[in-house]
């Protein structure tokens, strides 16, 4: 594992464990940082999920971006992004980003965004945004031949609403790329 990739990695298992602990009871915490520690990281998510529901824990929209990048990041945002969005909020904190669930907001043709050809293909589905100013997070998709959306998402576009600004794409490709889109919009718009 290169110095990049280990870095990447153990930022994201920092993330993890603060996720764990948001379970009460250290047998919660320890089961779901057990299934990290041993690569099981779409179990532990599912378990993850599956108690923050059971038990009516409240999650807070920054926790719930981080769960969402986390199950996309792992390839279960389409089992579990309909739980991550209905995780109770926090009432004493307002909710500064929102995550959409797949479908809850049209996908936009990426041409309208993106100015490179590439994008005449894609669709971005809009995924997390920020309330404040509107920033986007969207995971573009390619529109298959079959008529739906590749499962897995080609990159994701960080754009503002009316086009105001230049838009930022991050290739799935390249490591941490839905983490470093989510950045931009925690703390890059100014709303923070």
């Amino acid at each position: 594992m290169n110095d990049r990739r280990a870095q990447a990695y153990a930022a994201e298992g920092a993330v993890w464990a603060r996720l764990a602990g948001l379970l009460p009871g250290p047998d919660n915490a320890d089961e779901v940082q057990g299934c990290w520690d041993i690569g099981e990281q779409e179990a532990g998510l599912e378990v993850l999920v599956g108690r923050l529901l059971e038990q009516e824990l409240t999650v807070d929209d920054a926790a719930r971006a981080e769960l969402a990048v986390m199950a996309e990041q792992r390839g279960v945002w389409d089992r579990l992004g309909t739980g991550i969005v209905a995780c109770r909020p926090d009432p004493a904190r307002p909710a500064r980003l929102r995550v959409y669930e797949d479908g809850a907001e049209p996908p936009v043709p990426a041409r309208s965004v993106l100015p490179d050809p590439v994008s005449r293909e894609l669709l971005l589905v809009p995924w997390i945004a920020c309330a404040g100013c509107g920033l986007v997070l969207a995971r573009a998709h390619t529109y298959e031949e079959w008529e739906e959306l590749s499962y897995l998402a080609r990159s994701y576009v960080v754009h503002a609403p009316g086009g105001s600004g230049a838009p930022r794409v991050f290739e799935r490709a390249e490591d941490g790329a839905a983490w470093s889109a989510l950045a931009v919009v925690r703390d890059g718009c100014g709303c923070g």
